[in-house]
């Protein structure tokens, strides 16, 4: 498939090697990548403070770079940043190109497991991983069941990464509690925010995993930040460095 990469400028400026990563296991897997130019912040900061107007320009900004751009598929590693993207796509262009765009836009696990499956890994990834099931894709891409619903019981991350061989797949306690980030939450709530992203690296500690693993980088810089302050023996890792590294 051809294949437009949405790369938001948190990956950019904060995690470029997810990019890399990203990018890397696309092209392992045969599609044909492309990065259109122009692309700029999805405006969540903006719209999760209430400036509406602020956001604007730069959202459409980010939505000119990738109308009229000729490809199948345009595919994130950051499950908030694709969300907040959709949604302000809806809000500030109706006309059918902006549809067109949303309508080809997937995060990088869900294009995995929905359109594009990987057919086998041939090298093994013999650790533990705790998985990080970020409230942004599970609530609002249905990555997975959440832990309140009574609904049927699926995993998309999960049934991704279970045939890498050597893996082992465990879950912190509780599944699927909110690291504390939440975009400007962990600035405008920010005793708030750090307690609950302690929280969260010690439960994911606790699962004697050697890699926290998730889909959405801004919660794992958050938990990176406070397993390092903390100093407890497990690293972050971004979805797509484990795929990369497997394929």
């Amino acid at each position: 498939m051809k294949i437009a990469l949405f790369i938001p400028c948190l990956v950019n400026q904060m995690m470029p090697d997810v990019a890399i990563a990203t990018l890397s296991l696309l092209e392992k897997l045969g599609h044909q990548v492309i990065f259109p130019q122009g692309q700029t912040c999805c405006g969540q900061p903006m719209t999760n403070s209430g400036c509406f107007n602020e956001a604007r320009n730069t959202t459409l900004k980010l939505l000119n770079a990738f109308k009229g751009v000729e490809c199948d598929a345009i595919v994130c590693p950051a499950a908030s940043c694709l969300v907040a993207a959709k949604e302000n796509f809806h809000e500030f262009d109706q006309s059918q190109e902006a549809l067109d765009v949303i309508n080809k836009l997937y995060e990088l696990t869900e294009f995995l497991h929905d359109i594009a499956p990987i057919s086998g890994f041939k090298n093994k990834f013999e650790h533990t991983i705790s998985l990080q099931m970020s409230c942004h894709g599970l609530r609002m891409l249905s990555l997975a069941t959440p832990s309140e619903s009574m609904g049927p019981q699926f995993n998309k991350v999960e049934a991704v990464l279970q045939s890498i061989p050597g893996i082992k797949i465990v879950y912190p306690a509780p599944r699927d509690e909110c690291c504390g980030f939440g975009g400007t939450f962990a600035v405008d709530e920010g005793a708030v925010s750090a307690k609950m992203g302690k929280d969260k690296a010690h439960a994911h500690a606790a699962t004697h995993a050697q890699y926290v693993v998730g889909f959405d980088p801004s919660c794992l810089l958050h938990l990176d930040g406070m397993i390092r302050r903390q100093l407890l023996p497990i690293q972050t890792r971004h979805i797509a460095q484990i795929i990369d590294a497997a394929l």
